[in-house]
């Protein structure tokens, strides 16, 4: 009768068991909601931030406005997010805009631009300290920053706010396009068959600066010196966009949320199930208890040490009482009385063996000094005579 019971007892553990699973993942379930529920609302809601100077940035810092300014009057803007060293060859002028580098530019980049230009291109560099771009220099020392008045080089004046304290250095072949009383603000260098706009101020191209005074009057008369461009390029490469997530912009906030916890799910999943990511390793405890760690470590003492001699005396010994076992030949026997004793309990073929093995080991006795190759020379030997004796 106590069958019975015991199948009942069973019964109601697996019925405890499933209902333990069931609610487990019915917490699971409840837990990756309510976090796709927070995530959505932490993503939703709220402006997205922008880096400054950026074309698609509708912020107060972004350039979006005066992108969209140049679409309006046909001029066909596009952004550039590659390296320097794949911009683009067309038959015509090019424009890329620099508005803003976040770091500076590697010296085999720069090398890049330059040979872009000489190939009949412009790049219009506008920076706040430009010093390290194209071998620019700046005059430091100016009056403090603030509203001025400045001049083009067709003597067109302009009201605007300048931000800087110090002015650009110019050479004899440099182009002057923009300056005021203290200074140089913006001037044009050949460079080949093409040449280089530097200038300062980029907040002239931000969306909150771009209509204020006279900043769109003023890179409007520099752009008038570029009128047969073929294409203008604003430089995103510069601002780090072509990162390993750049691309998730382009997809809704709640499909990402979504792909996130799917991953997080399949994640849990697996681990449920009990699966297993990466190599299996074997418990210490069992490779000390049942391993042998300590022959190779003792093995290992001997080889460092180059006790070569007294290593080659315990396999000697060893391989005796191995005999002895089998064959009940005395472990102090010489070898010609082993090989007289296997004489008689090995066929001929095996003989012949035994018997080019002991006399290769035989001079061992009369030794004392044993080098690294005659010491793995008997150790192979030993090693062949050990396997023969056990395995026969």
């Amino acid at each position: 009768m106590p069958l019975p019971s015991i199948s009942v007892d069973g019964s109601r553990r697996e019925e405890r068991c499933v209902n333990t699973t069931k609610k487990t993942w019915l917490w699971v379930a409840v837990t990756f909601t309510l976090l796709a529920g927070v995530l959505y609302w932490l993503s939703s809601g709220r402006p997205e931030p922008y880096p400054p100077y950026l074309s698609e940035s509708p912020s107060q810092t972004g350039t979006k406005a005066f992108y969209t300014l140049l679409e309006e009057q046909g001029e066909e803007p596009a952004r550039w997010n590659s390296e320097p060293g794949r911009l683009p060859e067309a038959s015509g002028r090019q424009t890329l805009l620099m508005i803003e580098p976040y770091s500076t530019v590697s010296g085999d980049e720069m090398r890049q631009y330059e040979k872009w230009m000489e190939e009949g291109n412009t790049i219009w560099l506008m920076k706040n300290n430009p010093v390290g771009y194209f071998d620019t220099q700046v005059d430091y020392g100016v009056l403090p920053a603030g509203e001025t008045r400045v001049e083009d080089e067709k003597g067109r004046t302009y009201t605007v706010e300048v931000q800087q304290e110090h002015r650009l250095q110019t050479k004899e072949s440099d182009n002057v396009l923009l300056s005021d009383r203290q200074g140089v603000l913006a001037y044009e260098r050949s460079y080949g068959e093409g040449g280089l706009i530097v200038g300062m101020n980029p907040n002239w191209f931000t969306n909150g600066w771009v209509s204020d005074r006279e900043h769109y009057e003023v890179i409007t008369s520099i752009l008038e010196s570029e009128a047969g461009s073929s294409r203008i390029w604003f430089d995103e490469y510069i601002h780090g966009q072509d990162g390993l997530f750049a691309d998730l912009d382009v997809y809704p906030k709640w499909l990402l949320v979504f792909t996130l916890q799917l991953a997080l799910f399949m994640l849990f999943f697996l681990w449920m199930q009990g699966k297993r990511f990466g190599p299996s390793f074997m418990p210490r405890e069992a490779v000390v208890r049942f391993g042998d760690e300590r022959l190779q470590a003792l093995a290992a003492w001997y080889r460092k040490g180059e006790f070569y001699r007294v290593s080659l005396a315990v396999q000697e010994s060893y391989l005796r009482k191995l005999l002895q076992e089998r064959f009940g030949i005395s472990s102090h026997a010489s070898w010609q009385e082993i090989r007289h004793t296997l004489s008689y309990r090995l066929n001929e073929q095996d003989y012949q063996d035994w018997e080019k093995w002991t006399k290769t080991v035989e001079p061992l006795e009369n030794v004392t000094d044993v080098d690294k190759k005659a010491f793995l020379d008997w150790s192979h030997t030993f090693d062949q005579m050990r396997k023969e004796v056990q395995g026969s």
